[in-house]
């Protein structure tokens, strides 16, 4: 995670729940097989809009965003997925 914080640093992860926006963002998460559950996560003001189909997540970023200079899409399995409430969906 260190190296995609190094390349796209509007994506922030934390092992602490506490640290997290959860109404203003996506939340992701995976278990790893060693230590404590990591939680990655974009804040709303870097998203377009969130979408949802057959268990993928696809994150549209916004235009103004770095983010779009990167990439049109973030796609995610959707194992442990949190959209706020204060996310744009479509």
């Amino acid at each position: 995670m260190d190296s995609l914080a190094k390349k796209i640093p509007e994506i922030k992860f934390s092992p602490d729940a506490e640290a997290i926006p959860w109404d203003n963002a996506v939340v992701w998460s995976v278990m790893p097989r060693v230590g404590p559950r990591v939680y990655e996560w974009l804040e709303s003001e870097h998203i377009r809009y969130v979408s949802w189909t057959s268990g993928l997540v696809s994150i549209m970023p916004d235009q103004n965003s770095i983010i779009s200079n990167h990439c049109q899409c973030i796609i995610l399995p959707a194992a442990f997925i949190w959209v706020g409430k204060n996310v744009k969906t479509a």
